[in-house]
């Protein structure tokens, strides 16, 4: 359609050109006249970007809302390619989708949960998704990285989860689950560090126990006796140095875990 009105347009400015020629006009009009067949054919441009814009949003509204939403969430997944899935892309594309879904006057709500084992808790959530309200009261899920309707007989873990009333919430929910999976990383690298070391410690305390043993069943005049003290002294000092250690990874391991345990909160009030 495009190329057409272009061609018109230039098949125009031609026969206007000989025309012109052929009259003796100016080269002044000529250039002015030019300008204004130029004009036309950027106006006939936007005109068909337009023509083409209503005709996708006049596809895209069903004869119900339910059909609107099901025509939007398929449209959507059809226009966009995403490389991978994880549950910080399907969040884009929940918020895409609610968002085309408000355009039409369309109530949403982003859920997230788990759409194969039940999620016990926020925090182990796997999947964002939209429900539509597409009657008072009745929601319709959308798989926003399927492009298609999920009805509850068919699965009904579309239908339980958390819910967030708007994007920023949501977006605030994100940051917070980042945040709590770097947090949760930290502290399990913190607990092994504990854990070996503790380990270490157990070991020295054995070593200590029994160089003690031999030093308690030497004479006083045994050549060796100083040395061994030497190397009681040395070890007493690796078990201080590794329970000052213990000592610090706790006080760290406590602070992750308030953080958490703060940022879980958090996270369970945005859905309240």
């Amino acid at each position: 359609m495009k190329s057409k009105f272009v061609l018109i347009l230039t098949i125009i400015a031609v026969l206007l050109s000989c025309l012109f020629a052929g009259c003796g006009i100016s080269q002044e009009e000529y250039d002015r006249v030019s300008a204004q067949l130029t004009a036309s054919q950027a106006q006939v441009v936007e005109l068909q970007n337009e023509i083409r814009e209503l005709k996708e949003q006049y596809e895209i509204v069903g004869e119900t809302p339910a059909e609107t939403a099901e025509n939007i969430v398929k449209r959507y997944h059809e226009t966009h390619i995403y490389s991978k899935h994880d549950f910080f892309v399907c969040s884009d594309m929940a918020i895409d989708v609610w968002n085309m879904l408000k355009a039409q006057e369309i109530d949403a709500l982003i859920q997230i949960g788990n759409v194969k084992t039940p999620a016990k808790d926020i925090t182990d959530v796997d999947h964002a998704w939209v429900l539509a309200e597409v009657t008072l009261g009745h929601y319709l899920a959308l798989e926003t990285t399927g492009g298609y309707v999920v009805y509850k007989d068919d699965n009904e873990l579309y239908y339980k989860g958390w819910a967030f009333d708007n994007p920023k919430e949501y977006k605030r929910f994100v940051e917070l689950k980042q945040e709590y999976n770097i947090r949760t990383e930290l502290a399990k690298q913190m607990w092994e560090t504990f854990e070996a070391t503790r380990q270490t410690m157990l070991e020295v305390v054995a070593e200590y126990t029994d160089l003690g043993n031999q030093v308690a069943g030497m004479s006083m005049l045994d050549p060796s006796l100083v040395a061994k003290l030497l190397e009681l002294v040395l070890i007493a000092k690796e078990f201080g140095e590794l329970v000052g250690r213990c000592d610090q990874l706790t006080e760290l391991i406590n602070e992750q875990t308030q953080e958490l345990e703060n940022i879980v909160s958090e996270m369970r009030g945005l859905t309240d």
